[in-house]
């Protein structure tokens, strides 16, 4: 009797404590979980239509939501904003871009894709690629 009121004992302290463990499939991580329906419509705004003068209005206005919405959704879910979201995938554009054996000048790439400072893309340029435009531009690969 003893032996069995000292299981039942364990049993009740052992599985009536709190789990302290995270179960990484109870708390997913932003970038894996289900985004909500106007983060990936305006992901996909936005990769279609990289190359025109974007507003963070108009990307709200086509996702059917409002500026936080968009802005909060975008931070949830991906980490970022919208307006660095589309300044990522412009750069990507350049990027490849300038790969191209038909490219002609970094400068009109730049402008194309929506960066008008060009000292301030060319850091940016830096930043993400580890080299200068102009040398992506020399060293084609």
């Amino acid at each position: 009797m003893l032996k069995q009121f000292e299981a039942t004992l364990i049993n009740a302290l052992i599985y009536g404590q709190p789990n302290t463990l995270q179960n990484p499939l109870s708390a997913p991580e932003p970038a894996r979980r289900i985004s909500p329906y106007f983060v990936k419509r305006t992901e996909e705004f936005i990769l279609a239509h990289a190359h025109e003068p974007l507003s963070i209005e108009q990307l709200a206005e086509h996702a059917g939501v409002s500026v936080r919405t968009l802005f909060s959704g975008f931070r949830e879910f991906r980490n970022t904003s919208p307006m660095a979201f589309l300044r990522h995938v412009r750069m990507e554009r350049v990027h490849l871009e300038l790969r191209n054996p038909g490219t002609d000048s970094v400068t009109d790439i730049a402008m194309k894709w929506g960066f008008a400072h060009l000292g301030r893309f060319s850091q940016e340029y830096r930043k993400h690629y580890g080299e200068l435009p102009s040398a992506t531009l020399r060293f084609r690969r």
